[in-house]
């Protein structure tokens, strides 16, 4: 039987940590993320449509998206934002469903890190979902470090994604991340007994 797990979370809660910690225990990780960039690299047509609603402005030198400055439109406009995820969530939906599809049946599972799995529904196409939660405060704490960013600033991208309480609700595994990162790879340890 195919095992596809979908690891999401907010924004600065963890995801990235546990799926690494994952990773170190010689599981396959997905990186949803990483899929969004491949989309709109140069010329592609994920690309052309991004520049065509946001012009040439989100452009570096070398033509790849300037992230920075389209974080800045998207992460001030809802509608924006909006707009952005209608022309990249259908190409990462296709490329997901590829790869999900591809899963051996060996009952080994295979986790995708999808920080939006829940706002863009990604949770039907997976066998089950894993919600790496922190406490909102620890979580502004975390963005405003990591992304050098005003309280304000973080705020703002925190308030653009869904909130953590709806997805506790929705997800089948919780892994608190509020403790430390010892504490946090033995909650890891836990989930994958249980799911395996």
């Amino acid at each position: 039987m195919q095992l596809s797990v979908g690891v999401t979370g907010g924004i600065a809660t963890g995801k990235s940590t546990v799926t690494n910690i994952l990773a170190q225990q010689g599981f396959k990780i997905v990186d949803a993320d990483q899929i969004a960039r491949e989309v709109v690299l140069p010329q592609t047509p994920g690309w052309q449509q991004v520049v065509q609603l946001f012009g040439t402005r989100i452009l570096q030198p070398n033509q790849e998206l300037d992230r920075v400055q389209l974080g800045k439109i998207v992460f001030n406009n809802q509608q924006r934002l909006t707009q952005l995820n209608q022309v990249l969530q259908p190409l990462i939906r296709q490329r997901l469903t590829e790869l999900i599809q591809s899963i051996p049946a060996d009952n080994i599972p295979v986790f995708f890190e999808i920080p939006l799995l829940f706002e863009q529904h990604y949770q039907n196409l997976l066998q089950k979902t894993l919600l790496v939660y922190a406490m909102p405060a620890v979580q502004l704490q975390r963005l405003q470090k990591r992304n050098n960013l005003t309280k304000q600033a973080a705020q703002q991208r925190i308030n653009s994604q869904m909130d953590l309480q709806q997805k506790r609700k929705l997800a089948d595994f919780i892994i608190d991340n509020d403790g430390n990162y010892h504490h946090l790879i033995q909650q890891v340890q836990r989930f994958v007994t249980l799911l395996t």
